[in-house]
């Protein structure tokens, strides 16, 4: 009788050998399937909405520019805080008039200087990205937008054009953060101008009066002689 055990272990091999030979293609579908697994998520209709109203290019691009931008404000808003609160404190150390208003006046143009500066960082960003032509467009653009306004004669490309409405977003975030602090610097100069009032308004002191010298003591009666 044969020996069966040369046939098994040669279809066993055979299976082996189909089985190894099978992992590539195995691998290559697998993956296949990986790489479209977020073109199926992006095909689902409420996902499939989502993107259409706002791009993931947008949304990425964007969210980053306005995190960016509000950690900046932040950080400007901290260091003018600071320098608000000790130089209100040494104005109140002598208080006027006139040095309210100048703290009130610089306060403000800071806070300017701080949005425009913040405006440009949009316009740059949208220059350098390719979105706007030129500095001059993009400015007018980034400020219109950033300030709520609304777009003036430019439009961005249609593949990019739900970038405005986060620049918009980013300008209600600031501005709401910039008026807390105007709220302050008024609470600030009042006070100090309340101390400048309080000051005027105070009765001077009477000079002192000498004093009254003491009265002398009277003379010793005369002594009688004696005969």
């Amino acid at each position: 009788m044969a020996d069966p055990a040369p046939g098994i272990v040669s279809g066993a091999t055979q299976d082996v050998s189909n089985a190894l030979n099978a992992v590539p293609g195995t691998l290559e579908s697998g993956a296949s399937s990986l790489a479209g697994m977020p073109q199926d998520i992006a095909n689902l209709p409420f996902i499939s909405q989502m993107l259409q109203v706002m791009p993931a290019a947008d949304m990425a691009f964007g969210g980053a520019m306005l995190v960016f931008i509000v950690l900046f404000h932040g950080a400007a808003i901290r260091a003018l805080t600071s320098h608000l609160v000790r130089r209100s404190q040494f104005i109140l150390a002598n208080p006027a008039y006139w040095r309210a208003d100048l703290l009130m006046g610089a306060t403000v143009f800071s806070l300017l200087a701080l949005h425009v500066f913040e405006i440009f960082l949009w316009a740059a960003s949208l220059v350098y990205s390719g979105m706007v032509p030129d500095w001059r467009t993009a400015g007018f653009f980034a400020g219109n937008t950033y300030t709520t306004i609304g777009y003036g004669n430019f439009v961005l490309p249609i593949r990019w054009n739900m970038m405005a409405p986060i620049i918009a977003i980013s300008g209600l975030f600031t501005f709401g953060w910039s008026a807390s602090v105007l709220v302050d610097l008024v609470g600030r100069c009042q006070r100090i101008k309340d101390a400048v009032a309080a000051a005027e308004n105070a009765p001077t002191a009477a000079p002192p009066r000498p004093p009254t010298p003491a009265p002398s003591p009277p003379p010793p009666p005369p002594q009688s002689r004696k005969a």
